[in-house]
C-alpha cells in the first residue's frame, strides 16, 4: 500500500485530542466544501454582533473540521492505492447523493393570513386591546403582540410602508420638531380630542377627518405628511415625533422615520378606549403596498 506521508501526518495529527488548528492548505479545501447560507436580518430588531468565538463553538467547529479533514485524507489514500491488495480499479467509486437543505426562513416573516397584532397586554407600558389582523400578500414582518408590521421589513424612505397601533390616552404635542416645550399638560383621551390636536399640529399639513368605521367601531380618520424639507437634527434630540404617552418618558413614542414620511390614521372608539391604527408609506412606496396596508386595516378585529 502506497500513500502520500504528508498527508497522513496531517490526518494524524488532527485525530490527536487537543488539536485547535488546521495548516492553511487544509483549511481552504475544507472551506471549500462548506456551504454558506446567507442569512437575511431584520432591519427594526437589534442587530446581533458576535464579536469573538466562544471555547464551545471553536471546540465544535473543530470536531466538524477534523472529520471533514480527516475524510478528504481518506479520499486521498484511497486514490493513491490503485492496483493495491483488495482493491478493485476498474469498479467506480460512488457519487454521494446531494443533501439540499431548505433555506432558513427570515426572522419575523409573517405567512398570509391571520395574526393577533396584540393581545391585550400591556405593551411598553402601554394599554393595549386584543386585536387580530389579515395579511393578505407575502413579505410582511412582524412579532405578535408587538403591534407593527413592515413590508418587506423596510419602513425608511424612499418606498417603506408599515402600520403601528396605540391605544389610550395621547400626548399630542403641539410642534412635532419642537415637541419637548409642546406636549400638553393634559391628554388627548377621545376621537375628537385627538383629531382636533393632530389637526392643529404644526407643519403637519393635515387632511379633513372624514368618517370611518373599523370592525364596527365608529371614528375618524385623518391624513398627516411629514414636510419633505425637515431636518431631523435640527429637532429636539434629532427626533421629528408626533405624540408621546403617559409616564415619566415624555420623549415621543410615535416618531418619524424620514422626512416625506405620510400617516394615513384611523382613530377609532372601542368600548371607551381610544385605538390609533397608524399606517405610515412615502410617496415612493409602491401602490400595492398601500393597498395592503388599507386592506390589513378593513380586516382588523378587536376582542378576544
Amino acid at each position: 500500500m502506497s500513500s502520500d506521508p504528508e498527508t497522513t501526518r496531517i490526518v494524524r495529527s488532527w485525530l490527536d485530542e487537543g488539536v485547535t488548528e488546521l495548516p492553511d492548505r487544509v483549511l481552504d479545501a475544507v472551506l471549500d466544501q462548506v456551504p454558506a447560507t446567507a442569512q437575511r436580518r431584520v432591519t427594526w430588531w437589534p442587530a446581533r454582533r458576535l464579536s469573538t468565538m466562544n471555547t464551545t463553538l471553536k471546540v465544535g467547529l473543530a470536531a466538524v473540521l477534523v472529520a471533514v479533514a480527516a475524510l478528504i485524507g481518506i479520499n486521498y489514500l484511497g486514490t493513491s492505492n490503485v492496483g493495491g491488495p483488495g482493491v478493485d480499479s476498474s469498479t467506480p467509486t460512488p457519487e454521494p447523493t446531494p443533501v439540499t437543505t431548505p433555506a432558513p426562513t427570515p426572522v419575523g416573516l409573517l405567512p398570509e393570513g391571520p395574526h393577533l397584532l396584540t393581545d391585550g397586554e400591556a405593551l411598553d407600558g402601554m394599554p393595549t386591546l386584543p386585536m387580530t389582523v389579515t395579511i393578505p400578500a407575502p413579505d410582511w414582518y412582524g412579532e405578535p403582540g408587538d403591534g407593527i408590521l413592515v413590508k418587506n421589513d423596510v419602513s425608511d424612505a424612499p418606498d417603506g410602508a408599515g402600520m403601528i397601533v396605540f391605544f389610550g390616552d395621547l400626548y399630542v404635542y403641539g410642534d412635532p420638531c419642537d415637541w419637548a416645550t409642546t406636549r400638553p399638560e393634559a391628554p388627548a383621551s377621545t376621537v375628537d380630542e385627538l383629531v382636533a390636536a393632530l389637526t392643529a399640529q404644526a407643519s403637519r399639513d393635515a387632511t379633513e377627518p372624514v368618517d370611518v368605521t373599523v370592525d364596527g367601531y365608529a371614528g375618524k380618520s385623518i391624513t398627516l405628511h411629514v414636510p419633505d424639507d425637515a431636518v431631523f437634527n435640527e429637532c429636539d434630540s434629532d427626533t421629528f415625533g408626533s405624540w408621546g404617552v403617559p409616564g415619566d418618558d415624555v420623549t415621543p413614542f410615535r416618531y418619524h422615520q424620514d422626512p416625506g414620511q405620510i400617516d394615513k390614521l384611523w382613530i377609532v372608539d372601542v368600548d371607551g378606549m381610544v385605538a390609533v391604527i397608524d399606517t405610515a408609506y412615502y410617496e415612493g412606496t409602491p401602490q400595492s403596498a398601500v393597498d395592503e396596508l388599507e386592506a390589513i386595516v378593513d380586516s382588523t378585529t378587536f376582542g378576544e
